[in-house]
């Protein structure tokens, strides 16, 4: 795996967590819920703008992101 993969590999795992643990929900469920609202794919396609931003930003725009497409767990 190249370097730039797993930095974004490690970037979302990164982001999860902080996700989960914000919500106070199992890393799992943050995981899965993140999936079906498409804020992995927010994450990933838009890596090099939101390694810039502040966790407590990305936190809301995951969350935004996910209300956008009716995830109502945030």
């Amino acid at each position: 795996m190249s370097k730039s993969i797993r930095d974004k590999v490690d970037y979302v795992v990164y982001c999860v967590n902080e996700f989960a643990r914000a919500h106070s929900i199992p890393y799992s469920r943050a995981f899965d819920y993140l999936d079906k609202y498409q804020a992995l794919d927010y994450i990933v396609n838009f890596y090099v703008e939101n390694t810039q931003t502040p966790m407590r930003l990305m936190l809301e725009d995951m969350a935004e992101c996910c209300r956008a497409r009716g995830g109502t767990l945030v």
